[in-house]
């Protein structure tokens, strides 16, 4: 079987000047049955042409958070009610399963992590899970990730090929199997609107406050 990797982030790997109300930052993945994905986005759908007439609208979880843009609706207390009763039963709707990596920036600060570490070491650990939680299934699976900047999408690349290359000593596996259980990567842009990249990031935002 077939399963795709959804990434999304919330915040930035920036140590210098960040919000200290909150100071992490979060790579969060949604894994989803590739057989699944069309009925995810029917669902989607109806509760977005629901509340808008449209389906157009992307779930951006600081918007939803701030009632802003789209989701100035939700500034009625009655709307905003329905509004998250409705997504709340999509989420769990959804048989999906989440995978958050989330750095403490005052931590790594200390630790004497600079950017690239933050990213590079969100981007191992979230590879690393999600291989073994297809391992564990003897399933195999592709990964879509949301373009970062050049930067941000040549360490997880590279993340990405160092697992390729070397496998997951710990399960086991060498490069051979590991390459067999990825079969592929794909960074997209915002423009996508993939459903699944929008519930990784309305898992993402919740999952900061989690933190604090």
């Amino acid at each position: 079987m077939l399963f795709k990797l959804y990434l999304d982030e919330s915040g930035t790997p920036t140590l210098g000047g960040y919000n200290p109300s909150f100071p992490y930052f979060i790579l969060s993945g949604f894994i989803v049955n590739g057989e699944r994905a069309e009925k995810l986005k029917t669902r989607a759908d109806q509760v977005k042409f629901k509340y808008w007439g449209r389906t157009n609208v992307v779930f951006h979880s600081r918007e939803i958070g701030r009632r802003e843009n789209d989701f100035s609706i939700l500034k009625d207390p009655d709307v905003e009610r329905k509004f998250h009763k409705d997504l709340s039963q999509f989420l769990i709707g959804s048989s999906g399963r989440s995978i958050i990596a989330t750095v403490d920036k005052r931590k790594a600060v200390k630790l004497g992590w600079k950017e690239r570490d933050i990213y590079r070491n969100t981007s191992s650990e979230i590879l690393k899970f999600f291989i073994e939680y297809l391992y564990s299934r003897n399933d195999n699976g592709q990964i879509i990730i949301e373009s970062a900047g050049t930067e941000r999408d040549v360490l997880f690349y590279k993340e990405y090929i160092n697992f390729l290359s070397h496998g997951v000593v710990a399960l086991g596996l060498d490069h051979r199997k590991t390459k067999h259980i990825l079969t592929s990567i794909s960074f997209v842009s915002k423009n996508n609107q993939d459903i699944e990249a929008q519930v990784a990031d309305l898992l993402a935002y919740p999952a900061g406050y989690k933190c604090l």
